[in-house]
């Protein structure tokens, strides 16, 4: 009986040192890292280069990243661009969607691509977002749940509510950083990581991710004095990392992937998680359930950094919002065109005008910040061809 007894006692004290050990882990400042290659769909270049070196770059370095560190896990925003890796990379997008099934190559950002947030209509953003999901559940099987925006001039209050509204949970950026001056006290965010309420009165979760060029050297990030330090800037002693790189595409270093390894491996005063763009979020679910999170509730802008692109260029504001009541138009015209029996609903091309036209949102190219004329064809393209859609086309058929 005392040899039992002691049996006991000796299993609840290992037992009990295991939870010590597990609960002084669970206190240790915690960072987040999201590996991203942000590429812009258009900026300093056509979508054409974008294809050719961009997409390029982007799926093949990830490929031998994943395949060489197993616990690396990358995120990639933009339905568009894996449209293209389909069509013109077809044996590596195999390759890939192996690697999204098992849950590395993660699907982030759940839209067509990532577009402007400031002048699309609140259709656009909505079938943008739509557009986004259809093609994930399609090709992969999964939903993306966040909105990833690492590179964009300002966030209108009606995106949470919107994103809200799509079944989305979480939003990340960088670009509030790029402010010339504060904007909320002393700094030019809000908080770093908490609650973002939309005017609906509807709640996501919001991270500030930090520079996105972001490159670590091959060392123990678990012992990073960088990143703890970051991790004070919020209540909650936890950091949301972006690293890899901004605008063109590809990949992080292999130095960064490597630090991060080490780090997951690691014995420093930083926990490390290799995490997916909306890990975070899910971590903190239901929010109702963490009242520590920080909540604000308003617009998130710029002050200089793109601004005055909100005023200029005003051909790509006028082509677009010509595309989005077109839009409206053809569909519907087009319904009333079926239901007096007059034509076929034009379902596959009213979807393909719509994707070749948000893709003309994205961030440099609505806005103008492109060079002269870059992104003006594809939009005229797509002008004419929702004018052939609604318009007169099916005004001319409903009216014999």
């Amino acid at each position: 009986m005392k040899k039992q007894i002691a049996v006991l006692v000796s299993a609840l004290l290992m037992g009990g040192g295991t939870y010590a050990q597990n609960g002084a882990q669970a206190q240790k400042p915690k960072a987040y890292m999201v590996s991203d290659a942000h590429l812009d769909t258009q900026w300093n270049w056509d979508i054409q280069t974008t294809i050719k070196d961009y997409v390029w770059n982007t799926i093949s370095q990830n490929l031998f990243l994943l395949k060489q560190y197993p616990e690396y896990i990358f995120n990639f925003e933009g339905a568009v661009k894996y449209a293209w890796m389909k069509e013109y990379y077809p044996a590596q997008y195999e390759e890939m969607k192996k690697f999204i099934e098992s849950g590395r190559w993660h699907i982030s950002g759940a839209s067509w691509d990532a577009t402007d947030t400031l002048v699309p209509s609140i259709e656009s953003a909505i079938r943008n977002i739509m557009l986004g999901q259809n093609y994930y559940r399609k090709e992969f099987g999964v939903e993306s749940t966040d909105i990833f925006l690492p590179d964009c001039f300002g966030f209108g209050w009606t995106l949470p509510a919107i994103a809200s509204h799509c079944g989305l949970i979480g939003f990340s950026s960088q670009k509030l950083q790029w402010r010339n001056k504060p904007f909320y006290g002393n700094d030019k965010y809000p908080f770093t990581v908490g609650l973002w309420q939309g005017i609906d009165g509807s709640t996501i979760m919001m991270t500030h991710g930090y520079d996105y060029n972001q490159r670590f050297e091959d060392g123990d990030l678990s012992e990073n004095k960088d990143l703890l330090e970051l991790t004070g800037h919020s209540p909650l002693h936890m950091v949301y990392r972006y690293y890899g790189t901004g605008d063109i595409g590809g990949s992080p270093t292999l130095e960064s992937v490597r630090a991060v390894e080490k780090g997951l491996q690691g014995n420093g005063p930083l926990q490390i998680v290799s995490a997916t763009s909306d890990r975070i979020y899910k971590d903190f679910q239901p929010y109702a359930s963490h009242p520590e999170l920080p909540k604000f509730n308003g617009e998130l802008l710029m002050d200089v950094h793109g601004t005055g692109c909100y005023t200029s260029q005003a051909a790509m504001k006028l082509y677009n919002r010509q595309n989005e009541l077109l839009g409206d138009a053809a569909e519907r015209s087009s319904v009333v065109a079926e239901w007096l029996n007059q034509a076929s609903y034009p379902g596959a091309a009213l979807t393909e005008n719509w994707q070749r036209f948000i893709f003309h949102q994205f961030h440099d190219d609505l806005t103008g910040t492109f060079p002269f004329g870059i992104g003006w064809a594809g939009a005229g393209i797509a002008f004419h061809r929702h004018s052939s859609q609604g318009g007169n086309g099916r005004e001319n058929q409903i009216l014999g």
